[in-house]
């Protein structure tokens, strides 16, 4: 019973529904209960002529409201076309024929053309409802004048207590249908009411995430400018530098070549972070490319470790090795590989001075996990949380480099299948490992 309950306010008076709608419903279901009462009245009045006009009427208002909307068995009707048919038919028609057969200004049938104007302002809009108002207007005021000047165009009645009858049925009838349309205005204002109450306040939410974004883009773009203006100072003042020392004599080369590697070195970091930038773009354009083929990841890391712990390691860092050899072969794109290996390479070197930097790789189920460790500055528990998902929140001048390179890392590893994580702590270093799994390999 709850379900059949349901199913039928859901169809014809879902809150959601247009006020028109659940008002031309209420109409239709009032108007079937109306039709039934009032040819129930008029039979037992032997006015047999109301009674089957109500009869009609309520076969007409079961049929509307199945075929309107929602239609059946293909046939269908908009609420406009129905609205009108209402109208016409009902309020233009069968009103005027009852109040004539139902002693005219005795009967209730003035009840039911106050109520017939009140559902067409509701059904009909704009130049529709004023053309519908100024013919219903005329042509009730025409019936009015007519029964008082012709008598003889009414229909008598068999006693003078049936006239009483009517107009308690009309008034009943028109004042109940009245106040559920009262109630259901009301319900309906409510609803809209805490509709715009709701979506002020996801607008206000909304206006307050976009200030909060506008002003991470500001600091974001503000602590790169400040990462790229530091590599860029010390490339003037080492190429300042050594214009100064070719004109020396004798010439001092070792000084000439520490200073070809620092630029070398900052060169180096700002195109990673350049790198960096570019791949943020098209991670979140949903464009980043991969270009995988069959690949050792210890060869790779072997090459990547002789080369790029020698060019970043400025710290006096002792570096340990811990790679094992003869592992299967994985299908990776080496390119993304190594810029993630740089990025974690580059991060632990910039946090750890004259401290131990291990980097390791090992079997470890089916996969081959990766892990750079250091005991540098380490990370506090929100960083290290936030630092591999919301590089816009690394602003800060404490935070982990420019915040691009882990959001980067993590994106490549998560577009290769594997895994990544960050074990950290504050003052005790970090260790930053990825996984890239074996078992999917022969399957690419």
């Amino acid at each position: 019973m709850n379900k059949t309950f349901k199913k039928f306010r859901d169809r014809y008076f879902d809150e959601n529904l247009e006020m028109h709608v659940q008002s031309f419903n209420l109409l239709g279901f009032a108007g079937m209960l109306a039709c039934a009462a009032v040819a129930i009245t008029s039979y037992l009045q032997e006015a047999y002529f109301n009674a089957v006009i109500c009869l009609v009427c309520l076969c007409a208002a079961f049929f509307l409201l199945r075929v309107t909307g929602k239609g059946i068995a293909g046939l269908k009707f908009s609420y406009r076309l129905s609205s009108w048919i209402v109208v016409v038919a009902v309020f233009m028609g069968a009103f005027p024929a009852m109040y004539f057969s139902s002693g005219g200004n005795n009967g209730g049938m003035l009840c039911f053309f106050i109520f017939a104007i009140l559902f067409t302002t509701i059904l009909l809009s704009k130049h529709e409802r004023t053309a519908a108002l100024i013919i219903m207007f005329v042509l009730y005021a025409g019936c009015c004048i007519v029964a008082h000047y012709y008598p003889e165009t009414l229909s008598p009645v068999e006693a003078e207590h049936f006239y009483l009858i009517e107009a308690l049925v009309g008034v009943l009838i028109c004042g109940s249908l009245l106040m559920f349309v009262v109630l259901l205005q009301m319900r309906i204002y409510r609803n809209r009411q805490e509709q715009i109450k709701e979506l002020n306040r996801e607008l206000e939410a909304r206006n307050e995430t976009l200030t909060r974004h506008d002003r991470m883009k500001s600091d974001f773009l503000a602590t790169v400018a400040h990462e790229i203006n530091n590599p860029l100072a010390v490339i003037a003042g080492s190429g300042a530098n050594t214009k100064v020392l070719l004109y020396e004599s004798p010439v001092d080369n070792n000084k000439i070549t520490a200073n070809l590697d620092r630029i070398e070195n900052k060169v180096m970091l700002i195109d990673n972070i350049i790198t960096d930038l570019m791949d943020t773009v098209a991670i979140e354009t949903g464009r980043l490319s991969l270009s995988r083929e069959l690949i050792n990841l210890t060869e790779l890391l072997n090459r990547i470790c002789e080369t790029g712990v020698k060019q970043l390691n400025m710290n006096g860092n002792q570096v340990t090795f811990d790679i094992q050899q003869d592992f299967p072969k994985i299908w990776a794109d080496p390119a993304r590989i190594e810029q993630v290996m740089t990025n974690l390479l580059s991060n632990a070197v910039q946090h750890t001075k004259n401290g131990e930097i291990i980097i390791k790789i090992a079997r470890t189920g089916k996969g081959q996990t990766v892990s750079v460790m250091d005991n540098g500055e380490g990370m506090d528990a929100e960083l290290a949380k936030d630092a591999l998902t919301q590089y816009n929140l690394s602003t800060k001048r404490d935070y982990w480099r420019h915040g691009i390179g882990l959001f980067v890392c993590r994106q490549i590893i998560l577009s290769h299948g594997g895994e990544i994580w960050i074990d950290s702590e504050k003052g005790r270093g970090t260790s930053v490992s990825f996984t890239l799994m074996e078992e999917e390999n022969g399957q690419q």
